[in-house]
């Protein structure tokens, strides 16, 4: 039994470890778009749906970077758990209207 729980607390830590490496890999690749202006501003306190605004490169990405954009805002909000989800629009930069959204894991463009 105490083996047992011993392999339990060293897989707990693992997923730990993962989780906070997986949170970094995320912050990374939004300060990398941030540079690039992919991601022009991103506020969220918790309370509300997070504010994603888009830059003006997020326009001239495909499609599958735009979700892969997407997936990377939702893990650095989810710390790094890719299997938890929050929702939000991507809105435009210029209008503040929506351009695309990430609902339940998924990405759909406007």
């Amino acid at each position: 039994m105490k083996r047992l729980i011993g392999l339990m607390l060293v897989t707990l830590s693992t997923i730990a470890i993962s989780a906070d490496s997986e949170f970094e890999a995320c912050r990374n690749k939004l300060v990398a778009a941030q540079k690039l202006d992919v991601l022009h501003d991103l506020q969220w306190t918790g309370k509300k749906p997070p504010r994603v605004v888009a830059g003006r490169t997020f326009f001239t990405i495909p499609i599958d970077a735009k979700e892969g954009f997407a997936e990377t805002v939702n893990c650095f909000l989810m710390a790094g758990d890719r299997d938890k989800f929050v929702n939000f629009d991507i809105l435009d930069w210029r209008t503040g209207k929506p351009v695309g959204s990430f609902t339940y894991g998924k990405y759909k463009h406007h």
